[in-house]
Parts: C-alpha cells; sequence; structure tokens
C-alpha cells in the first residue's frame, strides 16, 4: 500500500539522520507489522548542524518511541503515537569555522527573503484592495482528509526535559535554562469525555488534549551536567521533570512555574447532516493559573547571553579574514586592515568602475530575461541554475526591480488571452502538484484504496461551497478561560539577606476569550473580559508567607472593589473588549465595543526603587544586534498592523463605535508611602467616552451625510492636592474645591470619516473640537507644599553607574524594506507602464534601464 511505503520514506528519512546506530532494515519489518518499537535512541552530535544554530549536543536520549499503525482498519481504528522520555542536554559550540559555501547559501538565502519581503508587502496591498466580501472555503478532499486524521490519531508524550547549559558566558557564574513536561495526551473520549476506542464512523467526534506540568526553568550559578557521564547525565535530567505545580525539584528557579492545559475539541464531521446545529469545531481550552517569576540573577544572565550571541554574530561575519591563530601583534593589525577594507572600502570603490557598471547591467538584462521565461513557463534547468548565479551578485534593490519590470513585460506579451490564459493554468496545476502533498497523495492512491479512503472520509469527490452554508451558522466556536495570571519579580530586599523574596506580583483574574466564525458572511467575532488586575509592592510583615498578598501594599486595583463587599460574580468586569465583523444584529461593516472600569494606582517608592535596583545593569552590555532585532521585529509588526488597518478603515463604510473607560486616578503620597489622611496629589485622568453620533443640525445637510461622525467626550479630568488630613476623596466627586489645582475639565472632540474613499473633493477625515474652560488654583503656600511633597520622594540607595549614552546607527529592515518598494515603485511608474501593446512596453523597460 501507498500509506506503508509513505510512514517508512518518512521514518527512515528523519530518523536516520538524527539517531546514531538506526537499523533501517528492522524499522521496515515494523512498520510492515504495524507495531514499531524503538528503545534507547541516542542523537547524533550533529544533529542540530542543519539548523545552523551555534549548539552541540552532549546527550540526546530517546527512551522510547511507540507507533500503532492499523493497517488492516486505518480507516477505523485510532492510530497511536507515545513516546516516552526524551532528554537532551546541548551547550553553545564555542569553535566556529568558516565554511565558504555555507556562508554564501546563507547570504543568498537571506537576500530572497528580504526580496519576497517586499514582493508579499505588494502584494498584501493589492489583496487588500481586491478583497472579496465574500470568501469560499471548499469542502475538499484535503480538508476531510485532515478531519479523518484528527479523529484517529491519539498521542501521547511523556517525560521531556531539554536543557541548555552555558560556561562560556560566564565562566565564574554558569548557569542553565531548559524546559520540562510531564505529559501531554491527545485522545478520543465519549461524551462523558472518559477516553474510549470509537470503532465504527460517528458524526460527533470528541478529543480531549491534556498538557501536564509545562515549566521553564533558569537556573543560575549551577554545577555543570556536562562533564558528568552519559547514564548520570540522563539520571539526572530525569529527576528534575516536575510533577505538578506542588512537587517541583528543588534547586529550580522557574521562570514559568509548572502549569496544566486541557483542551475539549468537538469535530463535527458533517454538519449538513445536522442541520448546522453545531459548529464544525468547538474547542474550548482551560489554562488554569499561570505563574511567571524572575529574579535579579536570572535578568543579568540573560543579557550576559544576549551580548555573548551578539558576539558571535559579529564574529561569524569577519571570520573569514581571521587567521587561525594571533602569534603578532602585526597579525591583528592585517586582519582589521582585511576585514575594513573588503567590508567598507574596496565595495564602494569598486562599484564606480565601467566595468563593473558594464557588467551589472549585463547581469541585470540577463535577470530580466530569465525572470521573465520563468513566470511564462519555459524556463530550463541550466536558466534556472544561472538564475540563482546572478541573484548571487545582484543586491536586493536590483532584484525587486528586475522582477517588477519582468512581471509587466510578461503580462504584456500575452497576444492571445486564452491561450495564455491555459497556459498559466497548467503551470499553476503543475506547481501545486509539485507542492501540495494532498494531491500527490490522492494521485498516487489506486482506484480502491481511493473508494476506501473517500468513503471513510466522508468525500465525495466534489467541493461543497460555503455558500449553501446559513448566515448564522458558526463553524469555528474557541473558548479560552485563563483563571489566573501573576508576574513575581524576585529580589534580596536587604544586602544581608540569603535568599530572595517577592517585591513585587502583577495578578490577573478569570480572564476569557472567545472567537468565532460565520463562514457565509467570512464574519468573526472576537470577545476578550478581564475580572480583576492587580499589583501588589513590598510586604510589611516578613514572617507572612512568601507568595501571600495578606500584608503587602496594593499599588493598582479595581476602585469597585473599595466601595463593593458583594460577591465577585456579581461584580461587573473590568475591562470588556467585543469585536465582530459584519454583525447580523446591526447596519453596520465593523462593530467595536470597550468597556473598563476604574483603576485606583499608588505610588510606593520602597517597591518601586527595589524594582530599579533589581534591573540596574552591574556592568554596561553591549546589545546593538539585540536593539536591532528587537527594532526590526517591532516595525514588522508594526507596519503589518498599519497596513491592514489602513485599508480596513479606508473600506469602512459604517462603524459602530462605543468605548466607555471609567475615571482612573493616580496618587503620588508624601515620602513615597500611602497612609490614610496623608499628604497626596491625586491626577484624576476623567471619563473617556467614544461613540459614533447621528449628524444633526448641520448647516451643509447633504455634505455631512457623506460623513459618518463619532463623539469623543472625556470629562472630569482634574488635578488635585490634599494636606495631611484633608479628604481628596470627597473632593474629587465635587466641582470646586481648595484641593483643586487643576478643576474639572471636559473636553468635546467630533471626528468625522468620510464614506466614499476615492472622492477628490472630500476630506477622507474631518476634525474638530471644543474645551469650554480651564480653570487653575493655587497658592504660595500650596506651592511650598507641592514642592517639598516632590522631595520628599526617596531615591534607590544603588546610584546607577553615568555610562555614555550608545549610539548606534538602527537599521531598521522593514523601514528599509518599505523604502525599497517606494523608490522602486517611482522608479517604474507601475500604473503608467500598463498600455497593452507589448512592444510599447519592452521600448519603456530598455529606456529605462
Amino acid at each position: 500500500m501507498v500509506f506503508e511505503k509513505l510512514v517508512v520514506h518518512l521514518l527512515e528519512k528523519y530518523l536516520s539522520e538524527y539517531i546514531e546506530n538506526f537499523d533501517s532494515k528492522k524499522l521496515k519489518i515494523d512498520v510492515w507489522s504495524g507495531n514499531v518499537v524503538l528503545e534507547n535512541l541516542y542523537l547524533k552530535p550533529n544533529a542540530l548542524a542543519d539548523l545552523d544554530l551555534p549548539l552541540t549536543i552532549i546527550v540526546g536520549h530517546l527512551k522510547k518511541l511507540t507507533l500503532q499503525v492499523p493497517w488492516k482498519n486505518l480507516y477505523t481504528h485510532p492510530t497511536k503515537l507515545t513516546i516516552d522520555g526524551l532528554y537532551v542536554l546541548v551547550i553553545p559550540k564555542i569553535e566556529i569555522e568558516y565554511n565558504a559555501k555555507q556562508a554564501e547559501k546563507e547570504r543568498h538565502e537571506a537576500k530572497m527573503k528580504e526580496v519576497d519581503k517586499i514582493e508579499q508587502i505588494q502584494k498584501d496591498k493589492e489583496d487588500q484592495k481586491n478583497i472579496k466580501k465574500v470568501e469560499k472555503d471548499n469542502d475538499t478532499f484535503g480538508a476531510r482528509l485532515k478531519l479523518q486524521i484528527i479523529q484517529n490519531l491519539e498521542l501521547s508524550i511523556h517525560n521531556i526535559h531539554i536543557v541548555y547549559e552555558d560556561r562560556t558566558t560566564k565562566p565564574s557564574h554558569p548557569f542553565a535554562f531548559g524546559i520540562t513536561l510531564n505529559y501531554i495526551t491527545f485522545q478520543t473520549t465519549n461524551k462523558e469525555w472518559i477516553p474510549t476506542i470509537i470503532k465504527e464512523n460517528s458524526p460527533v467526534i470528541h478529543k480531549l488534549g491534556e498538557l501536564n506540568a509545562l515549566s521553564i526553568y533558569w537556573n543560575t550559578n549551577v554545577k555543570s551536567n556536562s562533564i558528568l557521564q552519559r547514564n548520570e547525565i540522563i539520571n539526572n535530567l530525569q529527576t528534575k521533570i516536575a510533577v505538578d505545580n506542588e512537587k517541583v525539584p528543588q534547586d529550580m528557579l522557574y521562570i514559568f512555574r509548572p502549569f496544566n492545559v486541557k483542551a475539549k475539541l468537538i469535530v463535527t464531521m458533517k454538519p449538513r447532516e445536522l442541520n448546522f446545529q453545531r459548529p464544525m469545531f468547538y474547542i474550548a481550552i482551560d489554562l488554569g493559573q499561570i505563574s511567571l517569576n524572575l529574579n535579579r540573577s536570572q535578568y543579568l544572565d540573560i543579557l550576559d547571553l544576549l551580548e555573548f550571541q551578539d558576539h558571535i554574530s559579529a564574529k561569524l561575519k569577519y571570520i573569514k579574514y581571521r587567521p587561525k591563530t594571533f602569534d603578532k601583534i602585526r597579525q591583528k593589525w592585517i586582519f582589521a586592515c582585511n576585514a575594513i577594507v573588503d567590508e567598507k572600502i574596496r565595495p564602494r570603490r569598486e562599484c564606480f568602475k565601467w566595468k563593473n557598471i558594464k557588467t551589472h547591467l549585463e547581469n541585470c538584462r540577463e535577470y530580466r530575461f530569465i525572470y521573465v521565461q520563468e513566470l511564462t513557463g519555459k524556463i530550463t534547468d541550466a536558466q534556472k541554475q544561472r538564475a540563482e548565479v546572478l541573484e548571487k551578485k545582484l543586491d536586493v534593490f536590483n532584484l525587486t526591480y528586475i522582477r517588477q519590470r519582468a512581471q509587466l513585460e510578461a503580462r504584456k506579451k500575452k497576444e492571445e488571452p486564452k491561450k495564455f490564459l491555459k497556459k498559466f493554468s497548467d503551470l499553476w496545476n503543475k506547481k501545486s502538484s509539485q507542492t501540495d502533498p494532498e494531491l500527490d497523495l490522492e494521485n498516487l492512491l489506486s482506484a480502491e484504496e481511493k473508494k476506501k479512503l473517500y468513503k471513510s472520509i466522508g468525500y465525495e469527490g466534489e467541493d461543497t461551497s460555503t455558500i449553501t452554508y446559513p448566515k448564522d451558522y458558526i463553524d469555528i466556536d474557541l473558548a479560552v478561560r485563563l483563571v489566573m495570571l501573576d508576574f513575581n519579580i524576585w529580589s534580596k530586599i536587604d544586602d544581608s539577606d540569603e535568599t530572595s523574596r517577592v517585591i513585587t506580583c502583577a495578578a490577573l483574574h478569570n480572564t476569557e476569550i472567545a472567537f468565532k466564525r460565520r463562514p457565509a458572511t467570512s464574519s468573526i467575532l472576537f470577545f476578550a473580559s478581564l475580572s480583576s488586575f492587580q499589583v501588589f509592592g513590598i510586604t510589611t510583615d516578613l514572617k507572612k508567607a512568601e507568595l501571600s498578598n495578606a500584608s503587602r501594599p496594593i499599588l493598582i486595583r479595581p476602585t469597585n472593589r473599595l466601595t463593593s463587599s458583594n460577591n465577585e460574580l456579581n461584580q461587573p468586569k473590568l475591562l470588556q473588549i467585543e469585536c465582530e465583523t459584519n454583525p447580523l444584529d446591526k447596519d453596520s461593516d465593523y462593530r467595536i465595543k470597550v468597556i473598563s472600569q476604574s483603576l485606583e494606582i499608588k505610588y510606593n517608592a520602597p517597591t518601586i526603587n527595589k524594582i530599579m535596583e533589581c534591573f540596574e545593569q552591574d556592568t554596561r552590555h553591549n546589545l546593538q544586534g539585540v536593539k536591532k532585532a528587537a527594532y526590526t521585529t517591532y516595525t514588522d509588526v508594526k507596519h503589518q498592523s498599519v497596513t491592514l488597518m489602513k485599508n480596513n478603515i479606508e473600506k469602512i463604510k459604517v462603524l459602530d463605535v462605543y468605548i466607555d473607560l471609567q475615571s482612573s486616578y493616580f496618587l503620588l503620597p508624601e515620602n513615597g508611602v500611602y497612609y490614610e489622611g496623608c499628604p497626596a496629589i491625586c491626577l484624576d485622568m476623567g471619563h473617556l467616552i467614544l461613540k459614533q453620533s447621528i449628524n444633526a443640525d448641520q448647516k451643509d445637510k447633504e455634505t455631512m451625510a457623506n460623513y459618518i461622525k463619532f463623539q469623543l467626550e472625556l470629562k472630569n479630568f482634574q488635578l488635585l492636592y490634599a494636606n495631611k488630613n484633608e479628604n481628596w476623596q470627597d473632593a474629587r466627586q465635587q466641582e470646586s474645591t481648595p484641593l483643586h489645582l487643576i478643576k474639572p475639565i471636559t473636553l468635546y472632540i467630533n471626528l468625522y470619516k468620510c464614506i466614499y474613499t476615492d472622492s477628490i473633493d472630500l476630506p477622507l477625515w474631518k476634525i474638530s473640537g471644543q474645551i469650554p474652560a480651564i480653570n487653575m488654583r493655587i497658592s504660595d503656600m500650596r506651592l511650598f507644599n507641592i514642592v517639598k511633597h516632590m522631595q520628599s520622594l526617596p531615591e534607590s540607595k544603588k546610584q546607577s553607574k553615568t555610562n555614555k549614552a550608545e549610539t548606534w546607527t538602527r537599521v531598521p529592515s522593514i523601514d528599509i524594506t518599505q523604502l525599497t518598494l517606494e523608490t522602486i515603485e517611482n522608479m517604474a511608474h507601475l500604473k503608467k507602464l500598463l498600455p497593452t501593446v507589448a512592444d510599447e512596453g519592452q521600448e519603456i523597460i530598455e529606456k529605462v534601464q
């Protein structure tokens, strides 16, 4: 059968590459029998070489792997995969060898990745402009096969421990971080969620997934395991696996304490047969309690590791110029000169020579011709190899420019549209058959095997469009519940302390997230809610339990907890967010609703100062590479978000918005510690409301009918100062008191969004605002008291070392990517180069080049 051969091929391909002394003959016999049992397997030390990671595997042990495939009842009985015991210890690879072929390959891949990124940005823009309101999600062979795999697959993984040990970054202070997992299971159950075996087809499948005691730890100043024998390392790693959050091994500093996840999945195989009463996928995920922790030693180790990795990256760039040994100072100077000349000076001088300019133009013309051949489906293997050589010579800008010009030229060469479309269709089908494993599998099966497979997965050999779904039918229903998420920062309160204590704790309670999709109208609904958010400071009673918040000052808390003693179930949610596209109950494109309750925020100097001391660097770290990578990631996300929001906002005709943020206030007490009746500065940030409004009483009603009006209102923004025993709570509720430095301010802003984005006569946005009055009052006595108040705030005991500000040139890749795309579009004049005559397009292309 095809499936047996496929399983043998995949197992042999991957296991033989990573496993020592792998017996492929025994594997074939086991696979054909339907029961594969592999025990005591060891990973090769170079198993991570293909990933190009600077890591070496000291020990990689797979205790047992079991695969049970019921070949005789493949379509009805479950396929079971079990892994028991995976223990891996890796260390950094210190010796870095230069491989010219590998380095050239990496440069080429990075260059083409940047070219693909630019082309993807352009494609996203076109897709957003041409997106259809109703999309089709066909009930294909591949989709039915995936459902059948979910139905029949049972997964069980136990005892996983992967650890990274580092004695190179900080030789006097080695550290280790790793991941442990007790078990993860995915099995079929009945309606009561009890594991069972289903031997016949059922319209509804129940799956239960459990993840137990997943944890991430970071141990500082550890004893190395890499010097031990192999069996000792395996036994040590095995004993360090946590069973649950309570039974944890000693001497483990967890960043993520062991937490459990339970997921319930209900799959409706054929929703039409049940009259669309059930969603195709119902997923309920219960995350329980998640605890994050970080101490000063872990923070400093992370900085040192990032700095070391930055150093390795810089070393890799210039390693080809570095001699194997530095016997003399002269060799160091030669190394530095060669690196600077070859990387900085020589490339700039060579690019202005006429010989190189001529060669560059010839390469551009040749690559354009080859790429046109590729687009039209006429490329040969020799041309593919030549294209790869040219891609290594050309830079990102020229590659992107040439490819866009070639796309225009390929479009203009279609003299016979029907013939061109047929070729394009054949080319597309050819590519799809090569890259889509679903099509390959379907074509490889015999007629009898196809008949059995189609019958088992309920596939009738034809697509059924989602246009037949009812408008209110929900095919995906996802619900996520998080009982509590807390983040603790640990540090020594005094220098004499032997152990660290929690200096601050932030806790989120009862977080719920829901996601639903209606395929008929391509509508989605996202809902999130948060019951409570609290931040606690340094404890005032060291005798209390370490994780107890009873004696801790509360820095942030909801104000409804101050005035209400009712059950938490009866209290309103602290935060509710609801977003929906194409809602059924309202005539709008988008609906956004955000409601939040008030927060009380208090400044606590001991806690803030201790946090600053905890994250104060003991030495200066050079993290330029890390900053560049972080900035690149940030700009990538920002660009994608801005592009998506911009296109969506332009297409919105009717937007239903209601945002209600209740007034939160910030208290700054004298001496940095709050107590009842203490002098305090109170900043009330006001009550913010943003909602859609109806245009009325407009002078030009015809013009304003083309706009959607939004009204933003900020009420009772105020600033107060209370002396000792003065009641700032009562003053905050009044319009004018002696405590007011700034009396309550109200701000009105009207936003008008034009419905028609293609109109040149109507502005896209109009904004008007009004502030009725700003009243401020202060006396000389209160002014002196405020100055004294600010001077009373204590500073951190440890003074930060005065370091010169780091100056580094930011190279945000996405900004350069965006700039490259815009420059190419401006040079190419793509919109003007769309004549239907191919000769005209060819003539313009020659002129530009």
